[in-house]
C-alpha cells in the first residue's frame, strides 16, 4: 500500500531510540523528510548518522522538551528547514519517580504539556499543508486503574492526553487536519523501560507478558507501523480515534 508520504514533513520528538526512532525511520523508509529531537547529544548524534547513512533525510537537534522557549524554537527552526510541516507526532515521554507536588508538576510538564506546545507551534505549519495530520502517542496506563504506585501521575497524565486530542480533533476538523493517539502497551527494546524492569525484576517483566492476550511485550516496530499509517493520507478519513497496539492486553470493548 502507498501511504502517500513522499516528500511529506514530518517532525517526530524523541526519535534517538526505541519507538520515536523505530516510528521516525519508517517515515524516512515511505520517503518522507524528517525532523526529530533528544535530550542526549551523543545518542541522538549517533541515531541521525545512522539514518542519513540508510539514505534517509533527517534532521535533529539535542533539547529537553519541557523547556518551552527551546522547544518551540526548534519546531519553529524544523518548519523553516523542511519548508512546511505536513505531520506531527509527538512521542517523547517518561516515568518520573516520586511522591511529592514536584512530581506532579514534572510529569505534567512531561508527560502532557510539551505535547500541547508542540500542537500550538506546529499548528501555523499544519493550517498550511494539503495532508495535515497530529499523532500523539499515550498508553494504556491512561485506563488502567492497577498500577504501580510510581506510575500513578504517568497514567493520570495519558488520560489527560486521549482527552486533549479528542478534543483538538474536534476542534481543528474545520482546518482539515486530523488529530488521533496511539496508546502502547508494555513495549520492550533495549535500554527502555521495560528493559530494565527485565533486568531488575524478571518476574513483573515476564508478568506484563503474560497481560496481552497475544503473550508477549510488543515491539517498536509494531507501534510504530501502525501509527505512520495512522498519520499519513492513506488514513484520510481517521480522525479523533485512540488506537490500543498492546497485543491485547486492554480486555474490553474498544467503543
Amino acid at each position: 500500500m502507498d501511504l502517500n508520504l513522499d516528500g511529506k514533513k514530518v517532525v517526530v520528538t524523541g526519535g534517538s531510540r526505541g519507538l520515536g526512532r523505530a516510528i521516525a525511520e519508517q517515515f524516512l523508509a515511505e520517503g518522507a523528510e524528517v525532523s526529530t529531537c533528544a535530550r542526549g547529544e551523543a545518542g541522538l548524534a549517533q541515531a541521525l548518522d545512522e539514518m542519513r547513512a540508510a539514505g534517509g533525510k533527517v534532521h535533529g537537534a539535542a533539547l529537553d522538551v519541557r523547556d518551552a522557549a527551546a522547544f518551540r524554537a526548534w519546531i519553529d527552526r524544523a518548519g523553516a528547514e523542511m519548508s512546511g510541516i505536513d505531520i506531527l507526532v509527538s512521542n517523547v515521554s517518561t516515568r518520573l519517580q516520586g511522591t511529592d507536588e514536584a512530581w506532579w508538576r514534572d510529569s505534567f510538564e512531561t508527560d502532557f504539556l510539551q505535547h500541547a506546545r508542540a500542537a500550538e507551534q506546529a499548528l501555523p505549519f499544519l493550517k498550511k499543508s494539503k495532508a495535515p495530520s497530529i499523532v500523539f502517542i499515550s498508553s494504556i496506563a491512561a485506563v488502567l486503574t492497577n498500577l504501580p504506585p510510581d506510575e500513578l501521575a504517568y497514567g493520570v497524565m495519558k488520560a489527560g492526553l486521549v482527552n486533549y486530542a479528542g478534543q483538538l480533533s474536534a476542534r481543528l476538523s474545520r482546518d482539515a487536519i486530523r488529530v488521533n493517539v496511539v496508546s502502547p502497551g508494555p513495549i520492550h527494546f533495549e535500554g527502555g523501560t521495560w528493559d530494565a524492569i527485565r533486568k531488575a525484576n524478571p518476574k513483573l517483566f515476564e508478568a506484563a507478558a503474560r497481560l496481552p492476550q497475544l503473550g508477549r511485550h510488543g515491539t517498536p516496530e509494531e507501534v510504530a507501523k501502525s501509527a505512520v499509517f495512522l498519520a499519513s493520507p492513506a488514513s484520510s478519513y481517521t480522525t479523533g480515534v485512540n488506537l490500543r497496539i498492546d497485543g491485547g492486553a486492554v480486555k474490553t470493548a474498544n467503543f
